[in-house]
Formats: structure tokens, C-alpha cells, sequence
């Protein structure tokens, strides 16, 4: 499944949380007004109505993943809502409505958890996907049980599910343990997404409110774009490119459309610079 993308790594995806989540009408029109193939949706605002996802075709546009189910890992779960997220069931009948290929997934619990018990939570996630005909990806973040790209790509193998992978938010490796340089000994075909963002060069002091709201467009920030991509390409992963960008004082100055444009332009200038 993961190896039978509809989009390819030349596709570049919107999430719709870079617009900040707005009316589907507005949406589609940013993502096609700057090149976009394809969408990331977050379950908690685009329901499991097939009208939606008929909107979205029609407009040339593909729901990649919806983003994203919690998943709580290991004993003693106090039941959702862990954030302020759509609940688990919710977000697959919306994947499932909407056409998604896609789920990603968040994993959580109080303190550590064991590898085996990550192994096992994707597992059960990935059996409930493969009944929609969909993917699963584990998110790993500086915050998460699995923080860091190597322990994520050996709990995602050791599931034994075709349907299950790894999506790599460029944002949490730049801050979280582990480097882009990992990548070159993980099989590329274990990543199913790639969340691509820049850092800003100074990094701000609060760390969790600039992750929400303070990411820059790519190529303006201090993140080595072209050597990450090279090195995840290198590997053999095939997925196509999310922009998940959430830097609210320029969606507000450029509105949706223009937000769209800017991202979709900066992003085919990083990908032209790779291939020369």
C-alpha cells in the first residue's frame, strides 16, 4: 500500500491546517490556485461527508491524509479526548468518506513507553486503516513516547503491516533528537508522508508556540531544505511533499489564496534546486 501512492514525490500536498482550517470552498480554491495535487485534512473540521470529498475531485484534488488519530500508548488510558482532537472512530469514517489514502497518527501516554508497545498500538491502527483500504503513519515528535527517526522506522517495520509508515515532520526532526542524516539508513519506502517547513534562524523561546504558529515558508528559515530531501530521496522514498506550514502573521497579511501561492512557489524553487 505504501509503495502504491496515487500522488508521487514530484506532487506537492497542502495541509489544510497551513490555512488554518478553512470553509472547504476556500480551501480547494488556494490549494489549485498554487499548484497543489492534493490535501491533508484535519478530521476534527472536515466531517465524513462524501460531498466534501466530491468537491475535492472535482477540482483535480486528491485527499492524501487525514491528520491526524491519537493513540494512546501503553496502560492506565483516561479515553479521549487527549487534545482537541475528532476521536479515533470519527477520523477513520472520514478518511473513509472523504477518499482519504491516508491516516496519520499521533502517539501518547504519561511518561516512556516501550518500543513494544508503540509496535503494538500501530499495529491495531494499521489492521483498522487496512478495512478502509487506507494507510496509517506515525508522526514522531521530541515530545512523543518515540521521539527520533531510527526507533520510529524500526516500530513501524516490526508491525509486520504493509499499510504502515512513518511521517516525517521536517519541524520535529530539526528540534527533536535524532538528524536528517538518519535518514540514509532507513528504507525510504517506510515513509509515507513528509510534512515539509523551515525554522525561523533565531529560534524563539517558547518552542511549543512556534510550532503552532511560528513556522517559516521553506527556504527562509535555518533548516538545510535541499540536503534533507536529498538524503530522504536518496533512501528510496517515494512520498509526495505535505506543506504544513503554520505561520499565522502571513497567512493573515496574504489571505489563503495568496498563503497557497508563496508556499507552492517556494517549494517548486526547492525542488528545482535539488534536481540540478
Amino acid at each position: 500500500m505504501l509503495w502504491e501512492m496515487t500522488l508521487g514525490p514530484d506532487d506537492l500536498v497542502l495541509s489544510s491546517g497551513s490555512l488554518d482550517n478553512p470553509p472547504i470552498e476556500v480551501l480547494i480554491e488556494a490549494a489549485v490556485a498554487g499548484g497543489f495535487a492534493g490535501l491533508t485534512l484535519w478530521p476534527a473540521v472536515y466531517p465524513a461527508d462524501p460531498a466534501i470529498g466530491e468537491r475535492i475531485r472535482d477540482a483535480g484534488l486528491t485527499v492524501v491524509d487525514m491528520d491526524a488519530v491519537i493513540v494512546w500508548v501503553g496502560p492506565d488510558d483516561p479515553g479521549g479526548p487527549y487534545y482537541e482532537e475528532a476521536p479515533r472512530e470519527a477520523v477513520f469514517e472520514a478518511a473513509a468518506a472523504l477518499g482519504a489514502s491516508g491516516v496519520n497518527s499521533l502517539l501518547v501516554c504519561p511518561g516512556s513507553a516501550t518500543k513494544e508497545q508503540a509496535v503494538e498500538a500501530m499495529a491495531s491502527l494499521a489492521d483498522q486503516a487496512a478495512e478502509i483500504g487506507a494507510d496509517v503513519y506515525m508522526e514522531f515528535s521530541r515530545n512523543r513516547p518515540i521521539p527520533d527517526p531510527a526507533t520510529s522506522a524500526e516500530v513501524v517495520a516490526a508491525t509486520g503491516r504493509a499499510n504502515c509508515g512513518l511521517t516525517v515532520d521536517f519541524w520535529h526532526v530539526f528540534y527533536g533528537p535524532g538528524d536528517f542524516a538518519d535518514f540514509a539508513a532507513i528504507p525510504g519506502y517506510l515513509i509515507g508522508a513528509i510534512q515539509l517547513n523551515d525554522a525561523p534562524v533565531e529560534p524563539h523561546e517558547d518552542l511549543a508556540w512556534a510550532t503552532r504558529y511560528l513556522r517559516c515558508v521553506p527556504g527562509e528559515g535555518a533548516m538545510d531544505l535541499s540536503g534533507a530531501l536529498r538524503t530522504i530521496r536518496g533512501a528510496g522514498s517515494e512520498a509526495p511533499i505535505t506543506l504544513e506550514v503554520f505561520d499565522s502573521a502571513r497567512l493573515e497579511t496574504l489571505g489563503p489564496v495568496g498563503f497557497a501561492r508563496l508556499l507552492g512557489d517556494a517549494t517548486r524553487r526547492l525542488l528545482e534546486e535539488i534536481e540540478d
